[in-house]
């Protein structure tokens, strides 16, 4: 495969970085989800497969992409699942994002089975351009996601239970990567956990465990991201701007503390978050547990759910702040790759690898 005239090379860290932070998302919460320190980089630690793009004006940077290539179950089997996402303009530049057909024919690759990209809810305007009928490309939206952002001393009813709760030790690796295969596999997207080196930063101390007797019944980890890709709030409105006047009532309805504006936010990643066989009063213990251990160093966490998630209904009734997110599937007409096509009912997209 040639390279892309588009393709961007690590001396481009910086300018990516400018561009993805030009603008913000709209809402009564403007958020800049970035990559710093230098963007280039952080996408290279998001996947080891991974094409970074940009485009130009001449000698100036206009536009950015980017393409992480990962192993997922679908339909129970591994497959090669392309996240199309960071597709942004500088919003200084009053002309388009300057990728045309030639950067489209680039995404494409032979050796791809699904093709995807994530987009606000609320923006409108980006949806509405998805969603046209293209001669070199076709989106779909095919599945609904929430994203919270939770205080960690939110109360939690759970059942009484004699279950053992506690960090892994490397002793447990070889049981921890069964299970998140055996149980992963049966979820659509969910990636295929072969090692945990290949999750950059992802450490076997970072899971933890719900163990009934030996064996485990539920299990996620604190991934923490937030050195390489962050939130950072630029400004609060309508609502949010009147809430953050009353922060510490919120804090006290177990809302998070609102952050400063123009500050990243700390947290970590609840990821790979699987109870087996989708028992909820076993997912709603280990949440009870982990979230003692979160409240030790951090005032809030972060976990996405896809809308057909069995656990949709319990996120749901805690105070959060969340925003939702439109998933598209992504083919390209005039190629005559095969596509898989994941089962909308059983998605599981990881929130950390957004």
């Amino acid at each position: 495969m040639s390279e892309s005239k588009y393709q961007a090379t690590p001396a481009d860290g910086k300018e990516i970085l400018r561009i993805l932070e030009s603008s913000a998302a709209k809402g009564s919460i403007e958020l800049i989800y970035t990559r710093r320190p230098d963007a280039y980089e952080s996408y290279m630690k998001d996947a080891k497969d991974a094409r970074v793009f940009i485009s130009r004006d001449g000698d100036r940077a206009i536009g950015t992409c980017a393409e992480l290539i990962r192993e997922v179950y679908i339909g129970g089997k591994a497959c090669r699942s392309a996240y199309v996402c960071g597709l942004k303009k500088d919003a200084h530049y009053d002309g388009g994002v300057g990728f045309g057909a030639m950067f489209i024919c680039d995404l494409q690759r032979d050796n791809i089975d699904f093709y995807f990209c994530s987009v606000i809810a609320e923006n409108t305007d980006a949806r509405r351009m998805f969603e046209k009928s293209r001669r070199l490309l076709s989106m779909k939206a095919i599945s609904g996601y929430k994203t919270y952002i939770i205080n960690p001393n939110v109360k939690i009813k759970t059942p009484k239970h004699t279950f053992t709760f506690r960090r892994a030790t490397e002793s447990d690796t070889s049981t921890l990567l069964n299970f998140l295969n055996t149980e992963g596999k049966r979820k659509d997207m969910f990636p295929v956990v072969k090692s945990l080196d290949d999750f950059y930063n992802l450490h076997i101390s970072d899971f933890y465990l719900l163990l009934d007797g030996e064996n485990i019944i539920a299990t996620a980890a604190l991934w923490k991201q937030t050195e390489y890709k962050q939130y950072i709030v630029k400004r609060y409105g309508g609502v949010m701007k009147l809430a953050r006047i009353f922060n510490p009532m919120l804090s006290a309805l177990r809302y998070i503390k609102l952050p400063k504006a123009n500050e990243p936010l700390v947290f970590p990643m609840l990821a790979f978050f699987l109870s087996k066989d989708d028992n909820a009063d076993n997912y709603r213990i280990f949440l009870n547990e982990i979230k003692r251990e979160i409240s030790k160093d951090y005032g809030m966490f972060v976990i996405g759910l896809s809308d057909s998630h069995f656990a949709r209904p319990i996120m749901d009734k805690l105070p959060s702040i969340s925003f939702k997110t439109e998933i598209y599937e992504i083919k390209f007409p005039w190629s005559e790759q095969k596509y898989k096509a994941p089962d909308p009912q059983k998605s599981f997209l990881e929130c950390g690898l957004l």
